[in-house]
């Protein structure tokens, strides 16, 4: 019996000791990177960070809304050969601007690394990024307040939900259940614009609702007092069930 209860206590400590282990070398590997503290010297853009802002400002697609401006902070890191990764988003400004940041970055060229003991190492970098959008009055866009005829879908609102609900693909999710609410611009043509997900339910179901409402029929736009068809802001919420 006690050979037994030995033999279960090694086996136990064997694995305790690699699951220790295991996340070690995960921690390891997740963390490896130095903080701009901690740098002999620091990362730099070739030519300096006022041309890495020129790259930023001649390649990002800043969206077309009237007044648009804010921050975008960005962290990512600089690897060894200068290139970037691990690119994430700590807050943006909606209206997809966020993952266009990210877009822009990963296209980046190369940084010149940052130095640990005169080695390169892997540095953990923060960006924050300006954006202010193109104000011209052809590109404006009218909230559901300033328009004098509101946007809408033929039929009405309830064929627009039967129209998605046909398109849309449920996650296997068991008690997957929720509310999302989606923004989008209605365009002069009725089609849909710039789109972006308010708040969702996870499991890809913001991105889906996208997919479908872009392949609704088009919607009657919105229209000043005069007639004239206006690029209109709208804000819908979307609910959703899975079937189990």
């Amino acid at each position: 019996m006690q050979k037994k209860l030995l033999s279960i206590l090694s086996l136990l400590i064997a694995l305790i000791s690699l699951e220790i282990k295991a996340q070690t070398e995960t921690t390891s590997t997740t963390n490896d990177y130095k903080k701009i503290s901690e740098l002999d010297e620091m990362p730099s853009f070739p030519d300096g960070i006022k041309e890495f802002y020129k790259f930023i400002g001649a390649n990002y697609q800043t969206p077309k809304i009237q007044g648009l401006a804010g921050k975008i902070y960005t962290t990512f890191i600089i690897e060894k050969d200068g290139s970037l990764t691990d690119i994430r988003v700590l807050k943006d400004i909606g209206y997809d601007t966020g993952r266009e940041a990210i877009r822009v970055l990963q296209n980046s060229p190369k940084w010149i690394p940052g130095k640990y003991k005169g080695e390169n190492v892997r540095v953990l970098y923060s960006l924050p990024i300006n954006i202010v959008a193109t104000e011209k009055s052809a590109e404006k866009v009218y909230s559901i307040s300033e328009v004098f005829e509101k946007p809408t879908y033929p039929g009405g609102l309830q064929n627009f939900y039967t129209d998605l609900s046909k398109q849309f693909k449920t996650p296997e999710k068991v008690g997957l259940k929720g509310k999302l609410v989606i923004g989008f611009v209605i365009e002069k043509d009725g089609s849909i614009g710039q789109t972006t997900i308010l708040k969702d339910i996870g499991y890809g179901t913001g991105e889906e609702a996208i997919r479908c409402l872009k392949l609704n029929k088009k919607w009657i736009p919105g229209k000043l007092k005069d007639g004239t068809a206006v690029s209109t802001a709208y804000i819908l919420p979307v609910t959703i069930q899975s079937e189990n």
